[in-house]
């Protein structure tokens, strides 16, 4: 039969269309969790905790109450510097704590800065991202 072809022929056509599907299922998946969460008002996050818990919100407000933990990991031995923190926005205040590595030059907060956090809802916020206005 000569107007039909078979897969065999074309291997390399089923490989790409397979890594291709695989590709568009892990970008549809991860997409919710790279893209920028709304700002939420922290009133918000107190009065429905439940509609918030461990969805990545964003917060902007001023930072009060600033300090800093400093540490060396007991197995890496790497320098870990953990800031913990409130933010405040007019509606409410929540507490956040900011983890890094102090090798890897960390933004370093101080009561009185403005900023925009992004980090998940556990009750407190787990910030990942912190950009200073």
């Amino acid at each position: 039969m000569q107007g039909q072809t078979s897969s065999s022929e074309y291997p390399m056509t089923g490989m790409m269309m397979r890594w291709g599907g695989l590709m568009a299922l892990t970008l549809g998946l991860l997409a919710p969790t790279v893209w920028a969460a709304e700002p939420v008002k922290i009133s918000s996050l107190l009065t429905y905790p439940d509609m918030y818990k461990m969805k990545v919100v964003q917060v902007e407000g001023t930072v009060q109450n600033y300090r800093m933990r400093h540490f060396i990991g007991e197995r890496t031995k790497l320098e870990k510097c953990i800031q913990v923190f409130s933010v405040e926005d007019g509606t409410g205040t929540i507490d956040a704590s900011y983890a890094a590595l102090c090798q890897m030059g960390p933004i370093m907060l101080k009561d009185g800065d403005q900023v925009m956090i992004e980090g998940h809802f556990l009750g407190t916020l787990d910030v990942r991202l912190v950009i200073k206005r």
